[in-house]
């Protein structure tokens, strides 16, 4: 049986060292060090065109968001939040509900894509009350307010007693008007009661329409999406901070209900909104506060995943098989640009790229808010320095001391909108990344347009050579003497090695590679650029234990696919 060293080289691995402009790279690989399988799971997205996630070989699509908080199976309805006047919507034809709803249209297409649907069940307790379009905070009914739905978006059709929920305080003398938003508002002027009962009767039309679990069904549901953030998304209906209690108790109902209806069902919670509540709960401030205290001052995700543990169903299945968080790149306190978007200044540039450090490096502060945030002394060996994130060792190492075998899952993450090239770059160092700090199950906000740039950054592991060749098998180690100019990845699987080499300098660099072992076989370097999608580059041998690449492109991403040859697994490699 032959074997391969998928070697990922992208711009990050561990050094402190930094190459001048135009220096070759030193890069090691090492395929017996570190070795761990990776899962395909991580190469998933959210949303997008059934046909294109198809084509890019996604492997899961999530159903998630702001609006499936408030989602209503039945009159196929959702409730677009603070995101959109916190109206509800009817979605769809509404023909032969609840059949053929976007919902169910949208597992179809995942399942024809070959993808795992991710489906988000509301566990807020609200849905929209029929198939209208209704908002939260109606003027007529609350007042004068800053906006209506004509004001920001006139159109034919368009709503004007559809208010954003803020006062014109020099007007409004409802008695609805506290510090400047609209408070006391009727949650049933939208949404009626919606137990876990009425949830599960949702999984059970899935299962009518596309089977179990176990039959090729859905087999991934989520618990809600951000819930610490509803008292201001979602605030309409749920005007107070959400708690760690709240949070655990909907768990425990709603997850109930789910494993109850589905017994092969897996589930995914708490769906954090980003950095602060890793720490603690809505009621808290950001990191540290009274609810916190209440719990013995565990962080919460670390309490979370104690009580999936030691709160188990009857016959030891766990409630939650998957912790769920969300997580972007921050900016600096007025930063010029966004990370998050499609700025693409050098500053911008710049911090987008070493923002990923904050993935997995321990020693690494983030040059966003985050790194100002107050803490205890910074000692790396302190589990809790809050400006260094360190957040998958940090998240991992909660899972090992509260709930072992609990796997990780990232259903929010980008770092970019589709069209910079160093968000290209950082797309596939980010997949990297997750493949060798073992992030079992990942899904990008949104799927990648199609034929943008972003897309590049999951088709260098999907389909690297244009005929569906993909990156896959066991992560192994490899090291970098230039971190902030090449990193390595590396990667073992279906027979050959490669190696993604991804200059995210201003400067091309050439890449020294030196492998554990000889090598005697062809190669093939692929790769994108600033001007180039993903193509073939060059092809060559190796007869020895090192390779030298010429000068990689500034800004690019660059696979070294090379075969396997029998001198490399003579000693237990067969």
């Amino acid at each position: 049986m032959r074997y391969a060293i998928v070697l990922l080289v992208c711009l990050l691995s561990a050094s402190s060292h930094a190459a001048a402009p135009g220096a070759t790279v030193n890069v090691a690989v090492n395929v017996t060090s570190n070795v761990h399988p990776f899962s395909p799971q991580i190469f998933g997205v959210a949303f997008g065109d059934a046909a294109r996630n198809k084509q890019m070989g996604y492997t899961v699509d999530r159903w998630g968001g702001n609006s499936t908080t408030r989602y209503n199976w039945q009159v196929d309805t959702d409730n677009k939040a603070s995101d959109y006047l916190f109206l509800n919507e009817p979605e769809g034809s509404g023909a032969g509900l609840p059949n053929n709803s976007t919902a169910d249209q949208f597992v179809s297409g995942a399942i024809t894509a070959g993808a795992q649907p991710l489906i988000a069940i509301p566990t807020i307790g609200w849905t929209p009350k029929d198939r209208a379009k209704r908002p939260g905070f109606s003027i007529v009914k609350y007042g004068p307010q800053h906006n209506n739905e004509c004001t920001i978006n006139p159109f034919d059709g368009c709503d004007a007693d559809a208010g954003d929920g803020t006062c014109d305080t020099t007007s409004n003398t409802t008695g609805h008007c506290n510090g400047g938003v609209i408070t006391g508002n009727d949650a049933t002027d939208t949404s009626v009661s919606a137990p876990s009962t009425f949830e599960a009767q949702w999984i059970g039309h899935f299962q009518s329409v596309f089977g179990t679990a176990a039959s090729g069904g859905v087999k991934f549901y989520s618990l809600d999406n951000e819930v610490m953030l509803w008292n201001s998304t979602h605030r309409d209906v749920h005007p107070l901070p959400t708690t760690y209690d709240e949070t655990w108790n909907k768990a425990v109902d709603y997850a109930g209900a789910i494993k109850k209806q589905d017994p092969n069902a897996l589930v995914t919670g708490p769906v954090t909104w980003g950095y602060c509540d890793l720490f603690g709960s809505a009621a808290d401030d950001c990191l540290d506060g009274s609810d916190r205290e209440a719990h013995g001052g565990t962080p919460f995700v670390a309490w979370y995943l104690q009580q999936v543990c030691v709160n188990p169903l009857a016959g030891g299945a766990h409630l939650v098989d998957y912790l769920d968080l969300h997580y972007y790149p921050q900016d600096p306190n007025g930063a010029s640009g966004s990370i998050y978007s499609n700025d693409d200044d050098a500053q911008t540039v710049g911090r987008r790229l070493r923002s990923l450090k904050e993935l997995y490096d321990p020693t690494w502060v983030s040059e966003s808010w985050i790194g100002t945030l107050d803490g205890p002394p910074p000692n790396n060996d302190d589990p809790l320095h809050y400006p260094k994130p360190d957040l998958i060792p940090r998240v991992r190492a909660w899972i090992d001391q509260y709930c072992p075998g609990t796997k990780l899952a990232i259903t929010e993450y980008a770092w970019d909108q589709d069209e910079t090239n160093d968000g290209a770059v950082a797309e596939a160092e980010a997949l990297a990344i997750f493949a060798r700090e073992g992030v079992d199950l990942a899904t990008r906000w949104v799927a990648p347009a199609a034929n943008s740039k972003a897309e590049r950054g999951f088709q260098i592991f999907l389909n690297y050579d244009g005929a569906g060749a993909r990156v896959e098998g066991d992560s192994v180690a490899a090291t970098t003497d230039s971190i902030d100019q090449v990193g390595a990845y590396a990667f073992h699987g279906d027979g050959k090695t490669m190696v993604l080499l991804t200059n995210k300098d201003t400067v091309s660099h050439g890449v020294a590679l030196t492998f554990d072992s000889p090598r005697n076989s062809t190669w093939t370097l692929y790769g994108f650029d600033s001007a180039n999608a993903q193509h073939m580059i060059d092809n060559g041998n190796v007869t020895t234990n090192a390779l030298t690449l010429n000068p990689l492109p500034p800004m690019s991403a660059n696979l070294l696919v090379v075969p396997d040859n029998d001198e490399i697994f003579k000693n237990g490699f067969d």
